[in-house]
């Protein structure tokens, strides 16, 4: 049984005529009565009551009429889709990101790119920068949003520059930096750090644990490590700490006297900033990327 021989049944069936259904179906008589004939043999039953005036179906035909037509329904529906999704415009595509960024302006992209490929299904997953690499390079991500890679080099992966956000300080209130209005590396040297990480990561290989050492020379000392954002700003105002984050995580708690946020500065004087970047297999041909990509180009964007 084949897709054509159901759509030769399903014209049989809905003419009652061998001959107009062969013409309907650009094939001879003879040939559309041993494709049912064929049919037939593979049922195991008549579907069709005929000799040379009359034809109709058989109760078993009725039955597999309805069938055979959803078959063939769903068969075309599933080219349509086949070629849609190789065109990039139905499809899925899973997009990792770095715990946190949801505060940025992330959600716009999303709703942006949602609204112009409404049939591209989209699986969001959180973790850390490592995890996320990980699962880049194993495909289980199409692409990450993730601060960008220092210190190392995938081959393997191409990368986009998004922007820099400004990296910030957050101190609790009474601190005696507290009234600063900018602060340096060197000067937290001696501070207990709070970083927003997974309790399984070994501390030499944090993320912001090697961003301290690279900018400001020293390993931090880490007091407490904590993967929930709520988690460590409650940590931050009790007093057990301080850390730094982007300045998206925190643009909410400006007005929170528990807080203090303060811009960190580099050994020149100027803002600090961290960069972030989206990145993607260079092998990976998920034509839904390519789509993504198109529209985090676009010069409006309010990621770029």
């Amino acid at each position: 049984m084949n897709i054509n021989q159901l759509e030769y049944f399903i014209s049989v069936a809905e003419t009652l005529n061998f001959t107009r259904a062969a013409a309907k179906c650009f094939i001879s008589q003879t040939a559309m009565t041993q494709q049912i004939r064929a049919l037939e043999k593979t049922v195991g039953v008549p579907l069709f009551i005929r000799d040379k005036h009359h034809v109709e179906l058989t109760a078993a035909g009725r039955v597999y009429l309805n069938e055979a037509r959803m078959i063939v329904n769903r068969s075309n529906e599933a080219l349509r889709m086949a070629r849609l999704a190789s065109e990039g415009i139905e499809g899925e595509l899973a997009i990792g990101f770095i715990r946190g960024y949801g505060q940025s302006d992330f959600s716009r992209l999303l709703r942006t790119f949602h609204a112009t490929y409404p049939g591209i299904r989209i699986n969001l997953l959180r973790d850390n920068m490592s995890i996320l690499m990980d699962r880049l390079r194993n495909r289980d991500c199409d692409l990450i949003f993730t601060i960008s890679p220092f210190k190392r080099e995938f081959p393997e992966l191409d990368h986009l520059y998004l922007r820099s956000y400004p990296l910030m300080a957050v101190l609790y209130a009474g601190h005696p930096l507290s009234d600063r209005s900018s602060l340096s590396y060197e000067e937290l040297e001696d501070e207990d750090f709070i970083m927003m990480q997974p309790t399984d990561r070994p501390r030499d290989q944090m993320e912001e644990s090697m961003l301290i050492y690279e900018r400001g020379g020293f390993l931090p000392r880490i007091s407490a490590i904590e993967g929930d954002q709520e988690t460590l700003l409650l940590m931050i105002a009790s007093g057990m700490g301080i850390s730094l984050l982007p300045e998206y995580i925190i643009r909410h708690c400006r007005k929170n006297p528990d807080y203090r946020i303060i811009p960190m500065l580099r050994r020149d004087g100027s803002a600090e900033t961290i960069d972030f970047e989206v990145s993607w297999a260079v092998e990976n041909k998920n034509p839904a990327l390519e789509q993504f990509l198109g529209i985090l180009q676009q010069k409006d964007n309010p990621q770029i």
